[in-house]
């Protein structure tokens, strides 16, 4: 998507062309305040959905362009498809049941998608500049911003930056997506030959609810650089330095942008919603006024917010003093909410999204209830290493390309496995992880949940789901009983904790496969060892 705007603006999607709409009104705001009549908006509402999608899913040519403007990929049975990454095919914060397609796909197909981290402005030359898709998509100048809507009402209340969404044809409620993750690699940037990544240790990460030891709050990135040996291996990434977002004590206010006043509203809605800038509030309703036509951050409000360097707070002291594993995987993956408005990218829930779980990688199959008409699966947050709970707020936030292989299960004919799932299910060789939220669909569960989900998250509710619905989910895959299932859970399954900085945090179980094999008499080697975090089959490093 296209628009010549700039901070606080959105492209206004009144038509069924998303060509046109943009033609007609340039702007879809970025910091926003929804009229009354969305706020109001509640799942009484029907759901947002597509009006307007391919005839019967028959092929359309990869040369073509959809009524929306998007351009869409070639179906059919065992057909391969490739979304490159642009302005054009990605949504920036929020999941919608009415997003015009950026592919669409029948079961069985493998789809290539390019995503693009929310983070890269943290570091422009190392992660944008000299890659033109990146620079298209962060795009943002006096006189355009070309994904200029941010958030689930453009406030920055919803921050990933998604790429798609796929239609799967025959896809409606009640069904279940299966996405097969076949590979994942690093972004590398052509000016560079390089692949860099950031890690921001921000406002909602746990350390601002655990304290700092000088009881100084601070934002602070740190910039990693992925190395590769002389063969072009992946080997590890290293830290390169560290600044902070804001640093007043030293002269450095934060990163500053130009503003202007829009409006706009969304298609296919269930209310009337409708958005304007003017009273320039973001995330957490913190006004950054526009003053000379300029706005300055002084915090993580907004995102794709494009830091020049040299802040003058650069640490470049970390070099050399430890390294991070690889494991590159995909934070944000889901399908569309049947909400009746957009949803912000931020928590998680029975749809997916921003699950945060470092296991969703290579190898890695996905399971999703699709919850909309087509599932219009969409994907980003993608990480290069990330420990359980995702401590300071983020990951290694990395660009990656993904190829996927979509699988669709029809209601009342899937797997037993699957057939009663009300949460985002992974599966590998050698376990199922079952995923557990403090609300399994928030959206449904809490009044004004937007605002809501932020304030009532706990770990020991969050635990509780997870178990529920690791109790149900053996019950129902391996005809246990509930005194049968809860030994079973006690004394092999090792519960973790995915993340506690999301608003709906998450805690898995880990399943093992072979317990529940009965033919399979060999013992059973975990995937990891006690005390370290490699796997059981590695030679441990017991020196220094």
């Amino acid at each position: 998507m296209k628009a010549c705007t700039i901070i606080a603006v959105f492209l206004a999607l009144c038509s069924q062309s998303r060509a046109a709409t943009q033609a007609q009104n340039l702007t879809r705001a970025a910091a926003v305040a929804p009229s009354p009549s969305a706020a109001a908006a509640n799942t009484s509402a029907p759901p947002a959905i597509l009006t307007d999608v391919p005839t019967n899913c028959t092929l359309v040519a990869s040369s073509s362009v959809a009524s929306g403007g998007r351009r869409l990929q070639a179906s059919g049975s065992g057909s391969s498809h490739y979304i490159p990454l642009s302005s054009e095919v990605v949504h920036w914060g929020y999941f919608y049941g009415a997003e015009e397609p950026a592919a669409v796909v029948v079961s069985g197909d493998e789809i290539t998608v390019e995503m693009a981290t929310q983070h890269a402005g943290d570091d422009y030359d190392k992660m944008v500049r000299g890659d033109p898709a990146m620079e298209d998509v962060y795009n943002w100048t006096f006189n355009q911003i070309n994904v200029p809507f941010r958030g689930r009402t453009g406030h920055g209340d919803g921050v990933h930056v998604l790429t798609g969404p796929i239609y799967m044809c025959g896809a409606e409620p009640g069904d279940v997506l299966q996405v097969d993750i076949i590979d994942l690699v690093p972004r590398v940037n052509p000016s560079t030959g390089k692949t860099y990544g950031s890690n921001a240790a921000a406002s909602w990460g746990y350390q601002f609810r655990a304290g700092f030891l000088d009881g100084v709050k601070r934002e602070v990135i740190t910039i990693y650089e992925i190395i590769r040996d002389a063969s072009n291996k992946l080997l590890y990434a290293v830290p390169d330095y560290q600044f902070r977002y804001n640093d007043p004590a030293n002269g450095y206010v934060g990163p500053v942008t130009p503003c202007t006043e829009v409006y706009g509203q969304m298609p296919n809605s269930a209310v009337n919603y409708e958005w304007n800038n003017y009273g320039r509030t973001y995330r957490g309703n913190t006004p950054v006024p526009c003053v000379n036509n300029t706005q300055t951050w002084t915090s993580y409000l907004y995102p794709g917010i494009i830091t020049t360097h040299p802040t003058t707070t650069e640490d470049y002291s970390i070099r050399g003093k430890f390294k991070v594993p690889i494991n590159f995987h995909i934070g944000n993956m889901g399908v569309a909410s049947a909400y009746p408005q957009t949803v912000d990218s931020v928590p998680p829930a029975i749809h997916g999204g921003n699950v945060d779980d470092r296991r969703i990688g290579k190898g890695a199959t996905m399971y999703y209830p699709v919850q909309v008409p087509g599932a219009l699966l969409s994907l980003g947050d993608t990480h290069t290493s990330q420990g359980d709970s995702e401590f300071d707020g983020t990951a290694i936030e990395t660009s990656t390309t993904a190829t996927l292989k979509l699988t669709l299960h029809k209601k009342g004919s899937m797997p037993q496995k699957i057939s009663k799932l009300n949460f985002p299910l992974l599966e590998n060789s050698n376990e199922y992880v079952v995923h557990g939220f403090t609300y399994n669909d928030y959206l449904k569960e809490l009044d004004n949940p937007s605002t809501n989900i932020y304030k009532k998250s706990t770990l020991d509710r969050t635990f509780t789901v997870a178990y529920n619905n690791t109790r149900d989910f053996i019950m129902n895959a391996f005809n246990l009983t509930e005194d049968q299932a809860i030994t079973a859970i006690t004394v092999a399954m090792d519960f973790g904790v995915d993340q506690v900085v999301d608003g709906n945090w998450g805690v898995h179980c880990i399943v093992p496969k072979w317990m529940f094999n009965m033919s399979d008499m060999t013992p059973y080697s975990p995937l990891v060892m006690p005390g370290t975090s490699k796997p059981a089959n590695m030679t441990l490093q017991t020196t220094l």
